[in-house]
């Protein structure tokens, strides 16, 4: 039996593909950073969720929540007790991105909750969430 998952988070983890080292002859300098970072975001959460386990059906988009642009990631996994933690399906996977550094300053509008640029699953000011779909 499978489990789905939906991340949203106010972070920029677009996938932009932009993955080498080295910068493309098609992006100035100036954008292919941009778009690295954004994929670093994006890599970033990934290696939380492989972890414990390999995700597929890996998707994401934007959506808008309260007028803030928020980025989804949605995926699947093939055990449905492996972030299982404290009575919570989800808690070994808030416990692993807990504190994980991010870039900012990318396409965020929230800018309030980057006091502290990484992944804060818990208390009152979080800026991810998890939830299973």
């Amino acid at each position: 039996m499978s489990m789905a998952v939906e991340i949203l988070t106010y972070f920029d983890i677009t996938p932009t593909g932009v993955v080498h080292y080295r910068k493309s002859v098609e992006l100035d300098t100036e954008r292919y950073n941009f778009m690295r970072n954004q994929q670093r975001n994006y890599d970033t959460i990934l290696q939380c969720i492989s972890l414990r386990c390999n995700p597929a059906n890996i998707q994401t988009k934007h959506v808008v929540v309260e007028d803030h642009l928020m980025w989804c990631m949605y995926f699947e996994i093939d055990k449905e007790d492996i972030y299982w933690k404290d009575n919570d399906p989800l808690g070994l996977l808030k416990e692993d991105c807990e504190g994980v550094p991010m870039i900012v300053g990318l396409e965020e509008t929230y800018k309030d909750g980057f006091f502290h640029p990484h992944l804060i699953t818990k208390g009152l000011s979080t800026n991810i969430s998890f939830a299973v779909v």
